[in-house]
């Protein structure tokens, strides 16, 4: 009998229902990707591109103090997304899921920015593009050649090699990257969770469901004004970061025009009954299980293909 594709074969395990349900093997991937990106980040060295010293992208003033400093950016990326959701998640979750729903939410958003900073730190190294503030951290010698292609090595007296090796990563930008992978997430999550998109909402739900957006925008634009990044590496940056930040959230959760957005697809509460029951009377349309309504497109749930439940 062939290995089943979905499970891996780890069906077999008398508990392997929690072990989906709990998503363990997304919090066993947390670690790993933590563990490969600080080698990334501290140990391996970026692409040293060649430049030309009279470039006047790359001749901007080093900033001292940064309007969004690194610490700063994790707070906005990690923390308060992480206590927003908790919050809400006891405002808004019934007692029959609550556990459940803020438990799938959180691990959702450290999967996206682990994923992230991981993606764009590999990125960065091997693409070794110039900080618009470059020449300021290599401080070239005096008779250093202009309007022709020189390396770092043969012309910049920086002593601090760390601060030179940060240099050549500019793109793309991984406060941008972040800010819209983790913001997008909580974005998308607020949407769910406000039923902002359902039409018997008020649009209020939806401005308060972008403010993420807004704030991962000021975030990035910041980069710009610091000229810690050229504008094309927060827009590859914010670019990437949102597309995680949204194949996370659609792992977890129904699209956002489903009546139970709020619901995370492996829970098996029965939460949403009501949602569901308001849909029908508004509709006029009786709705079976197989209304393209209701389908949550359930990754996890296989429908008239003959294969059991049983994805991890």
């Amino acid at each position: 009998m062939a290995l089943n594709r979905i499970s891996l074969g780890f069906e077999r395990l008398s508990f392997f229902p929690l072990l989906k349900k709990w998503r363990v093997g997304d919090v066993l991937l947390i670690p790993v990707l933590f563990l490969i990106n600080s080698y990334i980040a501290t140990v391996n060295h970026p692409f040293e591109r060649q430049f030309v010293i009279n470039d006047i992208t790359i001749n901007h003033p080093f900033t001292e103090h940064e309007r969004v400093p690194n610490q700063l950016n994790v707070m906005f990326c990690l923390f308060i997304p992480i206590a927003i959701m908790a919050l809400l998640t006891c405002i808004l979750g019934d007692r029959k899921h609550r556990a459940y729903l803020g438990y799938v939410s959180i691990l959702g958003l450290c999967v996206t920015f682990f994923t992230n900073e991981l993606i764009t730190d590999i990125l960065k190294n091997w693409i070794g593009r110039h900080r618009p503030d470059f020449i300021a951290r290599c401080i070239p010698r005096d008779d250093a050649p202009r309007d022709v292609l020189v390396f770092a090595k043969d012309v910049c007296t920086q002593t601090k090699k760390s601060l030179l090796d940060d240099g050549f990563r500019t793109t793309p930008s991984g406060h941008s990257s972040a800010a819209f992978s983790s913001l997008g997430y909580l974005s998308l999550w607020l949407h769910g969770q406000f039923l902002a998109n359902h039409p018997l909402t008020g649009s209020w739900r939806k401005l308060v469901a972008i403010i993420p957006i807004i704030c991962a925008s000021l975030i990035a634009l910041s980069r710009t004004e610091d000229y810690r990044h050229h504008f094309v590496d927060v827009i590859i940056g914010g670019g990437l970061g949102f597309y995680i930040g949204h194949w996370t959230y659609r792992r977890n959760f129904p699209a956002l025009d489903s009546p139970i957005a709020f619901k995370p697809y492996l829970d098996d509460s029965d939460v949403g009954q009501e949602e569901i029951a308001v849909l029908k009377a508004d509709s006029g349309v009786e709705l079976d299980n197989e209304s393209p309504l209701l389908r949550q497109r359930n990754p996890h749930t296989v429908y008239n293909t003959g294969l059991a439940d049983s994805s991890v």
